[in-house]
């Protein structure tokens, strides 16, 4: 027992990396019916919840009850500015509407919302417009991959590395933890282009956190604004439909926005007035 806090500082990362997979991939692979078991609704709906578990988990034995309360503090920082707020609410969704017209321009069509997966998940008799917000805050509350990905594991990873660098490992990490979502229906060209979307997402992520100081709000805040536009708009179906080009579209403007990032912001800080958040 004496040996173990010793180990864990040494192995931090990787620890807390193999922690949070095994809270939340044998949900993730039971809902895809590739364990011989089911999980409660419950379980399925706050799966993001083993991130907040092992976070909390590894920075509670590695540093200590004062490392956790600075973690979650991450979460009530909300003073950094209203352009961050529009970029977290509005730059994702912008850039897949205009995804979705350019797509339906070029190829001679309008748009369909008459397949969006808000209908699976709710029903055909639902007013999506109706449901837009209160799905975005549900999801901002239950989705807990954020303290995960960009509270603790990021911060560890630029001790090391740039934070282009560290951005680019956690797109690797995120996109491989989507896998059992992908395992009932496989093509691995859809799975190629998710990876990109992630990689896009990840650099973006990075350039947020870092430029609000580490707010977990901000980030939580995106993480929530691109799931919801995979929910009402129809993007979600260009994939399963094997009609990927308005999803190809987005992700090469999501790639668009992350080259622009890194071009202004320069790959070591992601951010030209804040430091890398290095502090776990």
């Amino acid at each position: 027992m004496t040996h173990s806090p010793t180990f864990l500082q040494r192995h931090t990362l990787l620890s807390g990396i193999i922690l949070m997979f095994l809270l939340t991939w044998p949900v993730e692979l039971a809902n895809a019916g590739l364990l011989p078991f089911q999980v409660p609704f419950v379980a399925a709906i706050f799966v993001g919840y083993g991130f907040v578990i092992a976070s909390l988990l590894m920075t509670g034995l590695t540093l200590g009850r004062k490392g956790v309360i600075r973690l979650l503090q991450r979460f009530l920082m909300w003073r950094v500015g209203w352009r961050w707020y529009a970029v977290a609410f509005l730059l994702i969704p912008t850039l897949s509407v205009t995804g979705l017209l350019l797509d339906a321009w070029l190829r001679q069509t309008s748009l369909d919302f008459s397949r969006v997966l808000a209908y699976e998940m709710f029903g055909p008799s639902v007013n999506l417009l109706l449901l837009v917000v209160p799905f975005f805050l549900f999801d901002a509350i239950a989705n807990g991959e954020e303290i995960g990905w960009r509270g603790y594991i990021l911060p560890r990873l630029q001790v090391k590395y740039s934070a282009l660098t560290a951005s680019l490992i956690i797109g690797l990490l995120w996109g491989i933890w989507h896998i059992p979502k992908f395992l009932t229906h496989w093509d691995p060209v859809v799975f190629a282009w998710f990876m990109v979307d992630v990689m896009a997402k990840s650099v973006l992520l990075t350039w947020m956190y870092n430029n609000t100081k580490g707010s977990l709000l901000l980030v939580t805040l995106f993480h929530a604004s691109f799931n919801t536009v995979g929910v009402f708009l129809p993007i979600a179906n260009t994939i399963t439909d094997g009609n990927m080009s308005a999803r190809i579209i987005i992700t090469l403007l999501e790639v668009m926005a992350a080259v622009v990032v890194i071009r202004q912001a320069k790959p070591e800080r992601l951010s030209l007035t804040a430091t890398k958040q290095t502090r776990a």
